[in-house]
This record gives C-alpha cells, structure tokens and sequence, in this order.
C-alpha cells in the first residue's frame, strides 16, 4: 500500500497542471450534479418573477389612465357635493325651482319643502322632499320637467300627477312629489 501512495506522490510531482485539472473537474461535476436539482425551483421562481413584472409593467403603463379616471371621480363628487341641498337653508332651496320657473316661463302657484323622513338612515345624504305645482302649456311644462331632471341638483320624482287645469282650458298642471338629494 505504501507503493501506492508513492506512485501516486510522483505522478502529483511530475504532472501537476493534470492533477490539478482533474480535482477542478471533479469538482465541477459534483457542483453541476448538485445544482441540477435546483434547476427546476429556478425555473419557477423566474416565471413568477416574470409576472410579477409584467403585471407592473401593465400598472405604469395604465397608470396615466388610472390617475385620469381618479381626477374625473374627484372632479364628480366635487360636483355632487357643491350642488346638494342644505334642509335648513330654505330660502336658497326654493330660489332653484324659481328660478328654473323663471327660465320655462311655467308658474308655480304651490312649492312647498316638507321635512325629511325620520326613517332616512344613510350616513352621509339626506332625502328633502318637495311637493310642487307647475301649470303652464305643455312645452312649458315638458320645459321644467327637463329642466329639473337634467339640472345640478340631484332629485327623484316620487309621485306626479298630470293634467288640465279645466275640460276647455289649454293650461296644464303637473303636480310632483319630488326628494332632493341634501347634506347631513
């Protein structure tokens, strides 16, 4: 056994650049062997990897748009919020349906606010009923009618009731049972 060791002493010596190219390919194969386990697990963290980037990649590319549509939202609400109605501010609630009367050239014998239900639950609105009559011809009474329901101010008609004011008069009455959308 001590030859062995003695030839294999003298092959070290006499080729070392060999044996040295042999130990390092030794190495490397048990490193590759090793590391071909883990190819796989790579694999999978690279593809969700990937995802993830494409998806950010999706997020900054529509991220103009989002902040957009975020801008049109704010600039929505601000609207609602500026044309709700204040209950207790009558004299500014009934100016609306004046002056709404005043551009349809209708006339509003009877506008009355009544007071808001007690069973309104919502936390952050208020319904404002209104009960009105409107008599005028019926361009001028389809007028106001248009007009409230395009107009600024948040409402839902209830109830209405349409007709002539008497069998040979031309004059219409509509009479609304209207509800304003109003701050709490």
């Amino acid at each position: 056994m001590n030859g062995v060791f003695t030839a294999i002493g003298t092959f070290i010596r006499r080729f070392p650049f060999c044996v040295g190219c042999i130990v390092a390919s030794l190495l490397l194969a048990a490193g590759a062997w090793l590391l071909r386990g883990e190819v796989a697990s790579l694999h999978i963290a690279h593809a969700e990897r990937s995802k993830q980037g494409e998806s950010m990649l999706a997020t900054l590319v529509g991220g103009s748009t989002t902040r957009q549509e975020l801008q049109d939202v704010r600039a929505a609400t601000r609207r609602i919020e500026e044309n709700l109605v204040i209950e207790s501010n009558l004299a500014e609630n009934l100016w609306y349906f004046y002056k709404l009367e005043e551009q349809t050239k209708v006339r509003l014998p009877e506008l009355h606010q009544l007071s808001s239900p007690a069973t309104d639950k919502s936390p952050l609105y208020r319904r404002v009923p209104y009960n009105l009559k409107v008599t005028g011809s019926y361009e001028q009474v389809a007028a106001f009618l248009a007009a409230l329901e395009t107009g600024p101010r948040l409402l839902k008609i209830t109830n209405f009731d349409f007709g002539r004011a008497s069998a040979d008069s031309a004059t219409l009455v509509l009479s609304l049972s209207i509800e304003v959308l109003g701050k709490r």
